[in-house]
């Protein structure tokens, strides 16, 4: 164990999803312009506001499946409300759990159709771009409350700045705060000495890790930020496990659970009422791109 630890290094980072869209990771350009904001943005929203304020925000992408009414049931018994990013050819399968999870008092967020990495093809094609976010949003939203925030997420944090203008264009479509990024839950990372600082729960399961141990890496890192939009999801059979683990700890130690349209940080990115939109020019906090880590040399089982 302590060989492996050592030959990691004082972090271990596993990234993400990989490596990020370019155009997500350019920097801001045209600065002291006055620009109009418009929901969707031109780079992912990095930056929640969450962090240092003892509040979290839990989000789970990628239901509904029958998993996810397992992570309802324990987020009722908890009496915590979150944040649901939904695929929409699942939520054409389990229809029920989609109206479940409004029904529970929770947001639902689009996650586009078919997870696909909106690269440049849907730059190429505006009609697959927004038949993506659409199928979505004519599901969650007759189940949402009159007012309810619209939300999207890009599937696996891949985003083309010309996709703000082409969704932006749409009467409907503009009136989602996004792409929404999050603060917690996108890698794993362990200290020299073989502690588990930082997981996501994709990975947790990919490698064997048990409920338990994973539940250590979102806690330690929830915990050094002290807040933050927690990346999570609710379609795997360890899911609920994960929730029963890290929740009550936080419920104990005084945290605050919102959902996304309770964090104040979006509401800058919401677009006038009656004026015509523009994209913003956001400045938020890129992740770095960082090299591949071969990860079955991590450690099985339990860990510290």
């Amino acid at each position: 164990m302590r060989k492996i630890a050592l030959a990691l290094g004082v972090l271990l980072t596993l990234s993400a999803f990989g490596a990020l869209a370019a155009d997500s990771a350019k920097p801001p350009t045209g600065a002291g312009k006055p620009e109009q904001l418009a929901f969707f943005q031109q780079r992912s929203i990095f930056t929640s506001g969450l962090r240092a304020t003892h509040t979290v925000a839990l989000t789970f992408d990628d239901g509904p499946n029958l998993h996810t009414g397992e992570v309802l049931d324990a987020l009722k018994q908890m009496n915590v409300r979150a944040t649901f990013f939904i695929v929409g050819r699942q939520a054409h399968r389990y229809p029920e759990m989609l109206a479940r999870i409004a029904r529970e008092g929770h947001l639902l967020a689009n996650h586009s159709a078919n997870h696909a990495r909106l690269g440049t093809r849907y730059g190429a094609d505006p009609d697959l771009l927004i038949n993506e976010i659409r199928d979505v949003h004519d599901q969650i939203a007759p189940l949402m409350a009159p007012g309810e925030k619209l939300y999207f997420r890009a599937p696996y944090g891949y985003w083309k700045s010309a996709h703000a203008r082409t969704l932006n264009a749409d009467r409907e479509l503009k009136h989602y705060v996004g792409p929404i990024y999050w603060d917690v839950g996108g890698e794993i990372a362990m200290s020299r000495d073989g502690y588990v600082m930082a997981a996501a729960d994709w990975e947790c399961w990919r490698i064997k890790w048990s409920a338990k141990t994973c539940a250590k890496g979102y806690l330690r890192e929830i915990r050094r930020k002290n807040g933050g939009v927690v990346l999570m999801h609710a379609i795997q059979v360890n899911s609920a496990a994960l929730v029963r683990e890290v929740v009550p700890a936080l419920i104990e130690e005084g945290y605050h659970f919102v959902r996304l349209d309770q964090v104040p940080q979006y509401r800058q990115y919401e677009t006038p009422k009656d004026r015509p939109s523009a994209v913003a020019d956001v400045q938020g906090k890129v992740p770095l791109r960082l090299s591949a880590v071969r990860t079955d040399k991590l450690p099985v089982g339990d860990l510290k």
